[in-house]
């Protein structure tokens, strides 16, 4: 079992072990989602994966910027 996968199963089982009757966070989700693509892009570079790293910083700049961009929408409602 690869380190990546150790660390999936790990996040999963922490996961469910939660209480089930209350729904996770978006915040809690976007963080876990944050810290996997930051492992996978270690991971990538240790294997010397560099176009495979470079989609991971893409995604993790997009996830990023629509955070930000949820954050505002929200702001903007509630005011």
């Amino acid at each position: 079992m690869t380190n990546m996968e150790s660390f999936l199963e790990r996040f999963a089982v922490k996961h469910t072990n939660g209480d089930m009757r209350q729904a996770p966070t978006v915040n809690r989700d976007v963080t876990a989602l944050e810290a996997m693509l930051d492992y996978a892009i270690v991971e990538g570079a240790q294997m010397r994966l560099p176009l495979f790293v470079c989609l991971l910083r893409l995604a993790r700049m997009a996830l990023k910027e629509e955070c930000e961009e949820t954050r505002e929408s929200t702001r903007e409602t509630q005011s």
